[in-house]
């Protein structure tokens, strides 16, 4: 399993523990696959979802300091209104994408946060101007660590 599955793999299980709670369903994986990333199913319907995958870093930087490819400790400054920008735009393209998908079913959207500095709270606490636009997903969820534990235990659907 190379990386990024295994990052995807990890969000995925993250994702399905707190909306399988929040919902009251009991979805599990199902199996790996491309566009969407995954397939999950409800154990009691055996109704088959596709979930997409995908994770903010603010830059490349980032994302090459938190998968130990850049051994800096310390990343340029972030402001709130970067990260919502950053989310932003990964929502843009990836109602572009899905558009494109050859699935025929329901799929969810999963944006995964890595931000060390930001949680929910700052960045939906204020008015950020977070627009997500018009897609084909079922629904987007947005998954972020509270603090300061640093727990991946907090969920939000964004549309």
């Amino acid at each position: 399993m190379d990386e990024k599955e295994r990052i995807e793999r990890e969000a995925l299980t993250f994702f399905l523990r707190l909306y399988n709670r929040k919902k009251g369903t009991k979805y599990r994986f199902l199996r790996k696959r491309e566009r969407p990333d995954f397939e999950i199913v409800e154990r009691a319907s055996r109704k088959v979802v596709g979930v997409e995958v995908s994770h903010i870093f603010h830059d490349k930087k980032e994302a090459m300091m938190f998968m130990g490819r850049d051994p800096s400790t310390v990343h340029g400054i972030i402001s709130a209104e970067d990260n919502v920008k950053v989310l932003v735009d990964i929502l843009r393209k990836k109602a572009e994408k899905v558009r494109h998908y050859p699935y025929r079913g329901p799929i969810i959207l999963v944006i995964r946060d890595y931000s060390q500095t930001f949680d929910l709270r700052t960045l939906f606490g204020f008015k950020m101007g977070l627009k997500v636009p018009r897609s084909d997903y079922r629904e987007v969820w947005y998954l972020s660590r509270s603090r300061p534990v640093k727990r991946w235990d907090e969920l939000v659907r964004l549309r």
